[in-house]
């Protein structure tokens, strides 16, 4: 079974490759060391020459002074052949005192290797793992083969993913939260044989799909014409399960492989007696996806009295995921959340170049006050199909 590292572990690698980085630069100074090729270093040493060559290592870098990294502790000889080279090293005339730093910084790698239960070995192949695990280029390349496998598998992908939303007080007696949202995909492609394209809409304090008719009054969704391709995509009108969950888009009439951009919008009044103390809200990743957006605009009012944050997580059979749940569903390769601040002026993506335009349509189309609204903003690149980008609102 695969190690995981801590990053104690790695912290503590760190510091005991540090360590034997200077002791060992002064080692292979030592006149008698100096300037000798690993072959000649090991004839006069009588120690085998690939422990010379692989402390090489050490004499190359040793005038860089960037720390050492946690893998010296895989390149460089074990913790018998760093002994045995020493022990050649006072044979060859130099005194035991001048190596000092070095046999200690050697006991202090045995010291490690046997804390953590590992041989070097392992701990190489372990320290292999975590750098694949936490290197940005590495973990970028497995969403891209994964977008590429699902594109071909469900024959739609999209270059982004977009959902926006605004929440707020409601303004009529009898609910308390109202709540416009914006869901689409720009450059959306489908081949000929694919399923048509399913806009649901978000929700800020329900599942929408047990929600009760006492509990909202969802307005139909409508289609933002000026953001769509044209010809426009046809809607199909059936009810899944119940009314105004989602618009069903059937793109017939766009030649297959050919992208194109469908956006819409709902308008919902809420009535829900307990928000709770933590309240996740989602952008599930229907469709593979170059780009996913999902931006939040919490009303003044709201957002004084919560903490937001931002998260990835595995898509649930459950549409509103307690929070308190999310502990283990998060996915190690996260997201980017920030703060946008109030108003729409911070709002533009490099994901999709009309997504400020969008924001303010989407404000403007109910009369709301954008500077009202202070806006948060989670977004990946290529995110994980069937995901979630989350935004949770924690009471203060």
């Amino acid at each position: 079974m695969p190690t995981i590292l801590t990053e104690r572990t790695i912290e503590d690698a760190t510091t005991v490759a540090s360590r034997l980085h200077a002791a060992f630069s002064q080692v292979l100074d030592l006149p008698s060391i100096r300037d000798r090729r690993a072959a000649t270093l090991a004839t006069e040493l009588g120690v085998g020459r690939m422990t010379c060559q692989r402390l090489m290592k050490l004499a190359r870098t040793s005038s860089n002074p960037l720390p050492a990294e946690p893998r010296l502790l895989a390149e460089l000889p074990g913790v018998n052949g760093l002994r045995q080279f020493l022990e050649a090293v006072v044979k060859s005339g130099s005194s035991r005192k001048q190596l000092t730093s070095a046999f200690a910084a050697v006991d202090a790698f045995e010291a490690f290797l046997r804390d953590i239960s590992l041989s070097q070995s392992s701990f190489a192949s372990a320290l292999l793992l975590h750098d694949q695990a936490s290197d940005p280029d590495r973990l970028r390349e497995r969403r891209a083969a994964l977008f590429d496998a699902a594109s071909a598998v469900t024959g739609q992908s999209a270059e982004a993913t977009i959902s926006m939303m605004a929440i707020r007080p409601s303004q009529q007696e009898a609910f308390n939260i109202e709540q416009i949202a914006v869901r689409g995909y720009a450059g959306m492609r489908a081949s000929g044989s694919a399923m048509p394209i399913r806009l649901p809409m978000n929700m800020a304090y329900s599942d929408y799909r047990n929600v009760t008719s006492h509990e909202a009054a969802r307005e139909p969704h409508s289609l933002i014409e000026s953001f769509c391709t044209r010809p426009l995509p046809t809607i199909d009108t059936r009810i899944i399960k119940a009314k105004n969950l989602a618009h069903i888009i059937n793109p017939e009439h766009i030649p297959t492989g050919e992208p194109f951009d469908c956006f819409a919008s709902q308008h919902t009044q809420w009535n829900i007696k307990d928000m709770g103390r933590l309240q996740a809200i989602w952008l599930y990743i229907d469709y593979p996806t170059c780009y996913g957006v999902f931006d939040l605009h919490v009303h003044r009012s709201i957002d004084s009295g919560n903490i937001a944050s931002g998260d990835c997580h595995l898509w649930g059979t459950s549409l509103l995921a307690p929070p308190e749940d999310l502990w283990m569903t998060r996915f190690a390769d996260q997201i980017r959340f920030r703060e946008l601040g109030p108003g729409i002026d911070q709002t533009a993506s490099t994901a999709y170049s009309r997504h400020q335009e969008l924001t303010d349509h989407m404000f403007r189309q109910h009369g709301w006050e954008a500077s009202e609204f202070t806006g948060y903003r989670c977004e990946m690149e290529l995110p994980v199909w069937r995901s979630g980008l989350c935004i949770v609102l924690e009471e203060r």
